[in-house]
């Protein structure tokens, strides 16, 4: 029995195997209220798993089991909040990575953003640290060790990997249906050799942060988070905040690494890529519905984030015949 069966049947209200093919077992994740996620995951190596994460805004609370492992989260796009057994929240956002050990206990998850994108590496210390001895003997890893360094006095340790390790996180998502699980599992082995081979990581200043202590701006955020078709403006989230307008720029930034409008211009857009991918609803008529009134402008701000037009984002993500990151009806 896998981590994630024993995690699914500690959480089977919220997190069941809908499907299988070989190579992955896709769960759904059940919000608080009722939306679905979607975890696609791959056994690589004996005691080292790894998950795409694809999960719309919501909120679950968490049975969570504490095996003596070394766990990797990147977010692709969106955000990931973890409230942990000790009050402490954990913040992941756009582009950074995290690295946590047992010490971090989960007990509430959020995902505050539109859509979350990531992945997560778990790697146990005992069954995964032999599996990765086998696979990588010429780099002699001691997991336990590379765990305590990645992870800190803490628990958990939240960068920006260099471009490198960027890249290569990125790469995970260019895997299609060819010999999926190999590919993967090279990739993950990768990872981890250039992990153990970075002496130095370039922290984020706090890797926790008190839940009062940003109370006031996340005011200000669900206000960017909604009324897409409005034209919602820096100074109203401020003073949703109670907030100056300085005051919340430089406060907002620094606690969630993305300046406020910048942040409401991607809630737009992810909210945009669900409906392409969800809704039969026309381009223009998306455009509009996220608050972009000329279809020529939403095309080339949604192609400058996701690297794809929106016709060929909604083609590519109704042909299901990627490995991850397919759209399943919930259930």
């Amino acid at each position: 029995m896998t981590v994630f069966d024993i995690l699914a049947k500690r959480n089977a209200d919220k997190l069941r195997a809908v499907s299988a093919d070989g190579a992955s077992v896709r769960y759904h994740l059940r919000m608080s209220d009722g939306v679905v996620g979607i975890i696609d995951t791959f056994e690589l190596l004996d005691g080292v798993s790894l998950m795409f994460n694809s999960i719309p805004r919501g909120t679950a609370e968490w049975g969570d089991v504490e095996p003596r492992e070394l766990q990797i989260d990147w977010c692709l796009r969106g955000r990931f909040e973890l409230e942990t057994a000790n009050g402490r929240t954990i913040r992941l956002g756009e582009g950074e990575l995290a690295f946590h050990d047992e010490r971090v206990r989960k007990r509430v998850m959020s995902f505050p953003a539109p859509l979350y994108t990531g992945l997560t590496l778990r790697i146990n210390r005992s069954a995964g640290a032999a599996a990765l001895e086998r696979a990588l003997p010429e780099c002699a890893i001691d997991l336990d060790g590379l765990t305590r360094r990645l992870t800190g006095d803490g628990g958990c340790t939240i960068c920006t990997p260099d471009p490198s390790m960027r890249a290569l996180l990125a790469s995970f998502w260019d895997v299609d249906e060819r010999a999926p699980l190999a590919r993967l599992r090279l990739k993950a082995l990768e990872l981890v050799a250039l992990a153990d081979a970075t002496p130095h990581l370039s922290p984020r200043a706090e890797s926790y942060q008190r839940k009062d202590a940003i109370e006031s701006l996340e005011r200000g955020m669900k206000l960017l988070e909604s009324d897409f078709e409005q034209d919602v403006t820096l100074c109203d989230a401020a003073n949703a905040a109670h907030l100056s307008v300085s005051s919340f720029k430089e406060r907002f930034a620094k606690a969630f690494g993305i300046p406020p409008m910048a942040y409401r211009r991607q809630c737009r857009l992810e909210h945009a890529a669900q409906l392409l991918e969800t809704t039969n609803e026309g381009i223009a008529q998306i455009a509009l519905s996220v608050g972009y009134r000329n279809p020529s402008k939403f095309s080339a701000a949604f192609a400058a984030t996701f690297s794809r037009s929106p016709s060929e984002y909604r083609a590519l993500h109704r042909s299901d015949k990627r490995v991850h990151g397919r759209t399943d009806s919930a259930s």
